[in-house]
């Protein structure tokens, strides 16, 4: 068998948390089979795409790591990408390590651009396939919870990037110029990601509210991780919800809620919103809140379209796209 054929080959692969050489080709096709939990992670730069499973508590998460080709940069910026309620597999079979189209299209934006790419399957290895039934209410939502369980998927992955190393003992990634990018559900993760937890009142009891039911640290809801000394660079937040099911305080459209929203974020992020989306309304006077209390934020509204334009190919997919890729170039020093 000829090894690296130019078509792209997928190696899965669960990481020890110990320096390991990753190579774009394995005898005989066999997966390598462990899981990262930290560590330097050493990477051929003929390798191939890689898919990682990484630990985090009691599950295994994927994580699909695209590597820009015909780029000749020394290190690369890189984008943690988390999918929306459908999951992030094409047909949502995460055994053929195949992304969906919209991932793929994404993936081929950040080879354009040379920009490395991380993306996060929050449901297979937590026995879900896509965010429906179930899955949307408390206290299975909790599993897979955009405020406090995605976002420690999404470190995890950070954490990743930082440690990749060429064979030199060089990094391939820029550790200050990591982003993240997330649609409707994965957003909302993006969001929580991005708290910054010192802003956080002293006194505050983490609770969610589910169709009238209220669930607080006792019954399942947790409080979010401290933010990381060096995080993310910034967020990219497409079309998802604000309210967090009470998780962040008031609504931001209430009259309190400078007061009784406590939402803020440590990094910039840029929102792309679509004007007749059904999460609209309260994103946009959560971005109102947070320019009011100073935080970076910028907001991209699209007329005409609704919530999950991003995959429908219309002009107005196109232009965010080609916004988001100049907004992340300037939050990662690639001008």
């Amino acid at each position: 068998m000829k090894c690296c054929p130019k078509t792209r080959k997928i190696n899965l692969l669960i990481l020890l948390g110990i320096s390991i050489t990753l190579f774009s080709c394995s005898k005989d096709d066999d997966n390598f089979i462990s899981g990262y939990e930290g560590g330097e992670v050493m990477i051929k730069k003929t390798a191939s795409d890689t898919i990682i499973h990484a630990i985090v508590g009691k599950y295994k998460v994927p994580i699909y790591l695209s590597f820009p080709k015909d780029c000749d940069n020394k290190d690369y910026p890189a984008v943690v990408v988390l999918h929306g309620s459908d999951g992030m597999w094409k047909d949502h079979d995460s055994k053929t390590g195949t992304m969906s189209g919209q991932n793929k299209e994404w993936r081929e934006l950040f080879d354009e651009n040379c920009i490395a790419g991380a993306y996060v399957d929050s449901y297979s290895g937590r026995g879900v396939t896509t965010r429906t039934g179930k899955w949307k209410t408390a206290p299975d939502n909790f599993k897979i919870s955009s405020q406090f369980i995605r976002p420690k998927d999404a470190t995890i992955a950070l954490e990743l990037l930082k440690n990749l190393k060429f064979e030199d003992g060089s990094s391939i990634i820029r550790a200050k110029d990591i982003a993240l990018l997330g649609f409707s559900d994965g957003a909302s993760a993006v969001a929580a990601t991005l708290y910054d937890t010192k802003t956080t009142p002293n006194d505050w009891q983490w609770n969610q509210s589910f169709e009238g039911k209220s669930y607080d640290t006792s019954s399942g809801v947790l409080p979010p991780d401290p933010r990381p000394e060096s995080g993310f660079a910034g967020g990219i937040f497409y079309y998802g919800g604000s309210m967090g099911y009470g998780y962040w305080g008031t609504n931001a459209c209430s009259d309190d809620s400078y007061d009784k929203n406590i939402y803020r974020t440590y990094a910039p992020m840029l929102f792309q919103i679509p004007e007749e989306g059904y999460l609209t309304e309260n994103t946009l006077c959560l971005i109102d809140l947070l320019e009011e209390k100073g935080d970076d934020v910028e907001l991209n509204l699209y007329q005409g379209v609704g919530h999950g334009f991003d995959f429908e190919g219309v002009e107005q997919s196109q232009l965010a796209r080609e916004n988001s890729i100049n907004w992340l170039k300037d939050l990662l020093h690639m001008n």
